[in-house]
């Protein structure tokens, strides 16, 4: 029997009656996201409805997905959105189980939508983009052999990578993006060190900066290490992901009805305010990938701000002299 997570049918809710289930950063309305889907909303109205549950217990609609599309309508002084329901609080499938657009297909799309007879200006508009990075998107592939085309269809592959493969002609193409998909890379870096070991006759300019045998050779071997390190690597990644994240979403489920209960709340506020403040960021949590690009950023703030030690563990940092 197949057991449906939401209503069939989406329900008009007041935007005042919608409870947020996670804070927005203070900058949020400046990020590149929030001004796109402004920007949408705009010119095109709301096209994926927010999905919200409702909590019976507290007689309020929660937010699951959706929010940035709720404070910019909020912000289009709107007052009404359409909501699908959801039968159960999963704000995990929403947010992560999502299939993101890759350059190839949101090149597909604006084509379809320019021979459908939209203009660039817009597309431009509703995209809040440049009609000069529109125009950027739809010739991205120009020089790219078809069969390439097919094979990353479906990988996030970085602009930069493109411009770096039409160098190639389309058989050394053809091989570099096999070799990308097969060890899941897909960086400039690693195309530009494909093309610094290809042969000059399978370059598209025989004037191309390329190395002697032996510093191709001392390239090649380098690679192959990079290669069979990041292959390593990702597998590890693979065996212990669903783990870790199942792991993440009962301890988050865990530790929210250990918040709710007000005795507990009170005497982690009386005795330990630091460790409730660590809970809270662990509540707070969305996804593995989430957390760990904050570390990152925090990171290269403290390395720009203090320099490289201060990140350091204490038992790699130089001993005072």
């Amino acid at each position: 029997m197949i057991n449906y997570c939401f209503h069939s049918e989406p329900v008009i809710f007041k935007l005042e009656s919608l409870a947020y289930t996670k804070s927005l950063p203070a900058n949020v309305k400046s990020s590149k996201k929030y001004m796109q889907i402004k920007s949408s909303l705009s010119e095109l109205g709301l096209i994926e409805p927010v999905i919200i549950f409702i909590d019976t217990k507290k007689n309020q609609a929660n937010i699951i997905d959706g929010h940035l599309r709720v404070e910019a309508l909020k912000e289009l002084k709107k007052d009404k959105v359409k909501c699908l329901i959801s039968t159960v609080f999963d704000t995990y499938t929403p947010n992560n189980k999502v299939n993101r657009t890759t350059i190839i297909q949101e090149q597909k799309m604006i084509k379809k939508a320019l021979n459908a007879g939209v203009s660039v200006e817009k597309l431009s508009s509703v995209l809040n983009m440049s009609v000069d990075i529109v125009k950027g998107k739809v010739t991205i592939l120009n020089g790219i052999d078809p069969e390439v085309v097919h094979m990353l269809a479906e990988h996030h592959v970085p602009k930069s990578t493109f411009y770096v493969l039409k160098k190639m002609k389309p058989l050394r193409q053809i091989e570099c993006a096999s070799l990308m998909v097969n060890v899941e890379n897909f960086t400039k870096n690693f195309a530009l060190s494909l093309l610094s070991s290809t042969v000059p006759s399978l370059l598209n300019s025989e004037k191309a900066n390329v190395n002697n045998s032996s510093g191709r050779r001392r390239m090649l071997d380098r690679l192959e290490k990079e290669m069979a390190q990041i292959h390593v690597e990702t597998q590890k990644l693979r065996e212990t992901y669903g783990v870790n994240t199942l792991k993440l979403v009962i301890i988050k489920s865990h530790i929210a009805s250990l918040l709710n209960n007000v005795k507990i709340l009170q005497w982690f506020i009386r005795h330990k305010p630091e460790l409730l403040a660590e809970l809270n960021k662990i509540a707070n949590i969305n996804s593995l990938e989430e957390e760990a690009e904050k570390n990152m950023l925090s990171e290269e703030a403290i390395v720009q701000r203090n320099g490289p030690a201060d990140i350091l563990p204490v038992a790699s940092r130089p001993s005072p002299r």
